[in-house]
């Protein structure tokens, strides 16, 4: 039984770790400590989207996710539907901010 049990942890410890696991860094627009929990809580929601960190001095998000489901433009795009604007957002496209300060 332990054999098995320990065949089965190794096998789903594999699988986890196969998956196609990237890591992007976008500079983002926001700017305060509310800004960086609503990024971190609701980008990690999106299909594909493993961790998000988000430094409050620098306003770099380190994104990891599968890229067999998520790219640059989707991860960019679901910032700018949280509120923020990112270094590679069309400064003349109308986004709903976030935060009102």
């Amino acid at each position: 039984m332990k054999k098995l049990v320990l065949f089965l942890l190794l096998f789903v410890s594999v699988f986890v770790y196969s998956q196609e696991k990237s890591e992007i860094k976008i500079k983002t627009f926001f700017h305060c400590a509310n800004g960086k929990a609503l990024i971190e809580k609701e980008l990690v929601k999106v299909d594909g989207v493993y961790s998000v960190v988000a430094d409050l001095e620098t306003k770099i998000v380190t994104i990891q996710f599968d890229e067999k489901k998520q790219n640059k433009e989707n991860l960019v795009s679901a910032i700018e539907k949280i509120g923020y604007y990112t270094e590679f957002s069309d400064k003349n496209k109308k986004i709903r901010k976030a935060c009102s300060h």
